[in-house]
């Protein structure tokens, strides 16, 4: 009997579904890239930290946004902190968005200390890009939820 009341464990999606939107943030042009799929684990208790990482852009052009080149470097950025956070699905990609001089990825983790370790050795190996981290607790996905 006490057992129908126990929450489901975590559904994560076996395939991102991304959405492109574009606004302005500071009067300035932005690019957000919001994962749909993620809306399954929306809330749930068991990813309830927000991870955020903030890439400022080395040569931004005039609407703060990068060029071709700096693009294919933040590309592998994305693409090394998306393979590594979301081993073993520990933490998921929501969103990147890009404005005003930089890029920020955001994940929500159901792993802090592994978060914060993957962040920790990204950083000295990265040598492109200056890499900002920081890891909160955000059990309602407040920062999700203000972009869908």
């Amino acid at each position: 009997m006490f057992g129908l009341f126990k929450k489901k464990p975590a559904t994560y999606p076996p395939e991102s579904h991304w959405s492109v939107c574009r606004g302005t943030h500071n009067g300035k042009p932005m690019f957000l890239r919001r994962n749909d799929s993620a809306a399954q684990l929306s809330g749930h208790n068991e990813f309830r930290s927000r991870v955020g990482i903030a890439v400022p852009l080395r040569a931004p052009n005039a609407d703060g946004l990068p060029e071709e080149e700096e693009l294919n470097q933040l590309n592998a950025i994305e693409d090394s902190l998306a393979s590594r956070l979301e081993a073993e699905q520990k933490s998921l990609q929501v969103l990147a968005i890009t404005t005003s001089g930089m890029r920020e990825f955001i994940f929500y983790t159901r792993d802090s200390e592994a978060a914060r370790l993957v962040l920790e050795a990204l950083r000295s190996e990265v040598t492109s890009h200056e890499l900002q981290s920081y890891i909160a607790e955000d059990p309602k996905w407040a920062l999700y939820r203000e972009f869908a």
